[in-house]
């Protein structure tokens, strides 16, 4: 099996926009822990999406899917 690239989809809420999802790729396992872990509160990973072979060489996708939820005024 080989990793070929992928995207991390965040999901924004803007005041004047509502929301949006906000896309970003990576090649390495190293890119994809620094876009999930980025510090901008303002984007919660929405899914992950993971483009490469199989161990027979055909192209395979595999889209993880997150749940956030955020509480204001929570402690």
């Amino acid at each position: 099996m080989q990793v070929k690239k992928g995207t991390v989809i965040y999901r924004h809420w803007d005041q004047q926009e509502g929301l949006n999802e906000i896309a970003r790729s990576f090649k390495t396992l190293d890119d994809l822990f620094g876009l999930c872990l980025q510090s901008d509160e303002r984007l919660l990973v929405e899914r992950v999406i993971v483009e490469g072979l199989n161990e027979q060489g055909d192209h395979r996708t595999v889209t993880l899917v997150f749940q956030s939820i955020s509480i204001e005024g929570a402690e």
